[in-house]
């Protein structure tokens, strides 16, 4: 719930994705929301439990972190910007 909530106020206060070299934090973070939906649904509608809950979530918590910190990889390492 919360990420959701900090996904639609970050979209709220954005004014240019392009910019301000977001957009890869912000593709990676809404694909982590659709990773924790698939999970969500998972457990409700097939009753996923142990390993592959396991693998959803840390497959999420992988895209979040590579949000926040592989973006920094990506813009200045790759991209080469500062």
């Amino acid at each position: 719930m919360l990420l959701t909530v900090s996904l639609v106020t970050g979209f709220v206060f954005l004014e240019n994705l392009f910019a301000q070299h977001l957009a890869h934090k912000t593709i990676l973070s809404m694909a982590a929301w659709g990773v924790f939906a698939v999970l969500l649904w998972g457990r409700m509608v097939h009753g996923w439990r142990g390993q592959t809950a396991i693998r959803w979530t840390l497959s999420g918590f992988a895209a979040l972190l590579l949000g926040y910190f592989g973006s920094k990889v990506v813009l200045e390492l790759i991209l080469h910007r500062v």
